[in-house]
């Protein structure tokens, strides 16, 4: 069990807390934040397509020692589904973060603030704080996708795995009978071979709503919308704007086998080279590091906090 002690009593947080409240953005949609636990506060949220219950076994760990603030992104998970408006959501994003993390701080008053994102939610985040004043003591990132420009070893290769995950995305799907269905669905790929039947679950739950009227369950996530994000539109210069930040921040990859797709590793290494910044990795994970392994994930964000706060 991880124990935070930062040597001094804090004002709103340290009182034991579990709730949630609603965020209303700026075109309407709304996002739901829950919180829960005491102590430094860890926002948290994920990554495209997904939401943050897929992570709950690693959140939830934190939730022991520190205020645990978990939201999903617009149109993903928990919050209100996307309605078909055409938008640039990376911009989109960065504004979304900016208002909900003062919404935050507004409901739930002050306290030592570190950011705990992964993949969309964590080049979001850094994209944010290239250029708006932020609450972050600290980031904690893990693999944060972030495109090379152009003439980078990395770009034509980045470009062209994520026009593939659109692609798959933009065909996943809508309609399904069950939660079973698509938990048979991915228990049968090898991209969630690590995950065990606990993690799946939550993963696949998480990504469904249940529509009452048809008894169906459908995607949370809209799969336009999530074949949009993947392709990077109105995004400029975001490699430059990454490596700009200056708060602390640490990177955390997760190392695949040898004879997996290592390019997610290879970019996040590059960006934390170039970048210097600190990196972390986790051997025998995936870009899914923090669902198969949430305990030594866990781990490393509370060392990050604990050295911060000191």
């Amino acid at each position: 069990m991880l124990h935070c002690n930062d040597g001094q009593d804090r004002e709103s947080n340290m009182t034991a807390t579990e709730g949630e409240f609603r965020v209303l953005l700026e075109d309407g949609a709304s996002v739901i934040v829950r919180y829960r636990g005491k102590g430094p506060r860890l926002i948290m949220s994920h990554g495209n397509g997904l939401a943050i219950d897929a992570y709950r076994a690693f959140w939830e760990i934190l939730a022991n020692d520190y205020q645990a603030v978990v939201f999903d992104f617009r149109h993903h998970g928990r919050s209100t589904p996307y309605a078909g408006r055409p938008m640039q959501n990376w911009p989109q994003f960065i504004a979304d973060l900016d208002l909900i993390a003062k919404a935050i701080d507004a409901e739930l008053g002050p306290a030592p603030t570190f950011g705990v994102f992964h993949s969309m939610s964590a080049t979001t985040s850094l994209l944010h704080a290239a250029a708006h004043e932020t609450p972050w003591l600290g980031l904690v990132l893990f693999e944060p996708p972030v495109p090379p420009p152009a003439g980078h070893q990395l770009h034509a290769e980045f470009f062209e795995m994520h026009a593939m995950l659109a692609d798959g995305a933009s065909r996943r799907r809508t309609e399904l009978d069950s939660v079973e269905d698509l938990v048979h669905s991915f228990r049968s790929r090898n991209s969630f071979k690590r995950l065990d039947e606990q993690a799946l679950l939550d993963l696949v739950a998480s990504t469904l709503r249940l529509d009452a009227a048809s008894g169906k369950y459908r995607l949370a996530c809209d799969r336009n919308f999530e074949a949009e994000t993947f392709k990077f539109h109105h995004v400029s210069d975001p490699w430059r704007r990454a490596l700009s930040v200056k708060k602390p921040l640490k990177i955390i990859a997760g190392r695949p086998s040898a004879d997996e797709n290592q390019f997610l590793y290879k970019l996040v290494v590059e960006l934390a080279r170039t970048g210097n910044f600190p990196l972390a990795t986790i051997d025998n994970a995936t870009h899914f590091l923090q669902m198969e392994h949430p305990a030594a994930c866990a781990a490393e964000v509370d060392s990050f906090v604990k050295e911060k706060m000191r």
